[in-house]
């Protein structure tokens, strides 16, 4: 009879929302996350890893009511079934003004910058104002990449021009042998992909130089406003708590140099 009125209040307190009772089987929760954006969450050889998977895998660690399973998914379907309801959560977007399907995000998870590798003998003029200082130079963006205004206004000004290619690595070897100026791009992203890189550039002689930052986000989880289980409320602050502790223990910092320095 105990049991039975057990199992009864740990069921009526998950319908209200309120944590599971000790003792019950953990809540399985299942994030969505971008399978092609290394270094922060990819996948290698079928697995799927990145700095965002190590922390939110260690966040979870601190949250035995819930079973975390993150599950890779190219970009534009994760946030289609974010829209649409279909999965509890998304990462890592900034936020967006024109998502009005995400309620809410969450605490921080990290701040990407975008930022401008120049060629060495690009700088051998002083160059520290942008665009003035820049004026006549070819900029390499990424295929698809979302550029800030920052960029867009420039380019449309006439005042420098952008060069598309696909992906870090293309952009790399076009800065390596001078064909592009300058390359602007997530500075995770580009100081990942040139480790990798490394001994072919070096036999090009070339070394990535950062120059300065052009524009920062911070990144979240997205959680979708039409996905709303009842434990949605408590998981999500207590995410946001292991986060928050995470920071503020250094451990994130930890995480974050392994991947990005």
């Amino acid at each position: 009879m105990r049991l039975a009125i057990r199992a009864g209040l740990c069921f009526t307190l998950a319908l209200l929302g309120v944590s599971p009772c000790a003792g019950a089987a953990p809540q399985t929760v299942v994030l969505y996350g971008d399978d092609d954006y290394a270094p922060y969450s990819y996948v290698e050889n079928g697995v799927f890893k990145g700095m965002y998977v190590d922390i939110l895998r260690l966040a979870a660690r601190a949250m035995p009511a819930y079973r975390l399973e993150l599950q890779p998914r190219p970009w534009k379907r994760g946030l289609d079934a974010l829209e649409k309801g279909q999965v509890f959560g998304l990462f890592p977007p900034g936020r967006k003004t024109e998502r009005p399907y995400v309620q809410p995000y969450s605490a921080v998870l990290y701040r990407e910058s975008v930022v401008l590798f120049c060629h060495d003998a690009v700088m051998r003029t002083p160059r520290t104002r942008f665009p003035a200082d820049f004026a006549g130079l070819t900029i390499g963006v990424n295929t698809g990449f979302l550029l800030s205004e920052k960029l867009m206004a420039p380019a449309r000004a006439g005042l420098l021009r952008l060069e598309a290619a696909k992906g870090n690595e293309a952009n790399l070897k076009k800065l390596a042998l001078g064909r592009i100026d300058c390359y602007a791009s997530d500075r995770g992203a580009a100081r990942h992909t040139a480790r990798r890189l490394r001994g072919e550039l070096a036999s090009l002689d070339f070394t990535l130089h950062e120059v300065l930052e052009l524009s920062s986000e911070a990144t979240h989880i997205a959680y979708s406003a039409r996905n709303t289980p009842a434990y949605k409320a408590d998981f999500i602050e207590k995410m946001n708590a292991a986060l928050l502790a995470l920071r503020q223990s250094g451990q994130l910092a930890r995480i974050e140099g392994a991947y990005l320095r």
